[in-house]
């Protein structure tokens, strides 16, 4: 499969007037074919798939790669491939595949009247920050549909690459951002310090401070060590210069950590946030040992469009309101996003 192209010239993003005429000759099927070719790596395949004939799938092929100036498959004894930049390629085609789906199925709602937002969070955000953003934004949207997922946090960000979420709230590296290749909006809406807490029948348990020599005895109930709490934990210890902690229990999420502890006389980590509720303030005593943690900031990450989506610029409004009530005023640190992120 070879490829030309009839125009390489440079043309500034978003005005589609400007493509080249063999790119704006591509339809959506081109697109899903070379979709469908990653995921199966067989020509015959992708036609019987798009109910085509083979020799149809590989003039679809042919047309892409005219279209894009570039070789994007290679066929061999081993089998069908894509090459290196067919996978660039195929990294955004795939945005604008689940976009246009977006766009038929919102479009078949009411004619149009209902907005779906797809939002993506830890199940401690979801409980934290999102039920009052939703309150908001349906004061200002009242036609617009939430679909809230939970996951952990890479898993959600490559899924707002790939179109299958409009946003997602959490605490992101800058590795996590710049891997997907993709330039993501960026909402900063703060930060929030994590303590040392006891449950009922821990010796520590009713005391308001506490030596770190005393506290790091345990028994502990923490983060997996592939967490970026447990990592933001285990160098507060080192950095205290004493050994590192053997937890009895490791689990994921911070809700599970404070139940844990709440039942069993352990000691955790959690944020200022959720000690401060009802249902843990009774039975968990927060301790002053001299080590209190504070998490990366909270932003909250979407697709870049122009013009914007009005429902997803209303969340960012809202989230950020929220998050005042929430963490309190906050100036973006120097540099962006803080380079450490956290997953719950």
């Amino acid at each position: 499969m070879t490829a030309t192209n009839d125009n390489t010239a440079p043309f500034p993003l978003g005005t589609p007037a400007a493509l080249p005429s063999a790119l704006a000759r591509l339809r959506i099927r081109h697109l899903q074919a070379l979709d469908i070719l990653q995921r199966v790596g067989s020509v015959r395949q992708v036609a019987i798939e798009l109910g085509i004939t083979q020799p149809s799938a590989l003039s679809l092929i042919d047309d892409l790669e005219f279209a894009f100036g570039t070789a994007l498959v290679v066929r061999d004894h081993s089998g069908t491939r894509l090459t290196p930049a067919a996978q660039a390629v195929l990294a955004r085609t795939r945005v604008a595949l689940q976009e246009i789906a977006m766009g038929r199925q919102i479009a078949l709602q009411h004619g149009g009247a209902t907005a779906r937002l797809r939002l993506g969070a830890s199940p401690y955000l979801i409980g934290v920050a999102i039920p009052a953003m939703l309150a908001r934004v349906r004061v200002q949207r009242p036609d617009t549909r939430p679909d809230i997922q939970d996951g952990a946090l890479d898993v959600l960000v490559a899924r707002l690459a790939q179109g299958e979420l409009d946003a997602v709230l959490g605490n992101v590296e800058r590795a996590t951002l710049a891997s997907n290749g993709l330039s993501l909006d960026q909402t900063l809406l703060g930060s929030e310090p994590l303590y040392v807490v006891a449950g009922p029948g821990h010796p520590l348990h009713g005391r308001a401070t506490a030596s770190l020599r005393h506290a790091l005895v345990g028994p502990w109930v923490l983060p997996h060590p592939a967490s970026h709490i447990r990592n933001l934990f285990d160098s507060a210890v080192f950095d205290a210069g004493a050994p590192p902690v053997v937890p009895q229990v490791e689990c994921r999420g911070l809700l599970n950590l404070l139940a844990i502890a709440q039942a069993s006389s352990m000691l955790t980590i959690a944020p200022a946030t959720e000690i401060a509720k009802p249902m843990w303030s009774r039975d968990l005593t927060r301790l002053d040992c001299g080590m209190t943690l504070r998490v990366p900031p909270y932003v909250l990450l979407s697709r870049h469009y122009a013009p914007p989506i009005p429902e997803v610029e209303v969340l960012k409004a809202c989230a950020q309101s929220v998050a005042v009530g929430l963490f309190g005023a906050m100036e973006e640190p120097t540099g962006g996003v803080a380079d450490r992120g956290v997953q719950n």
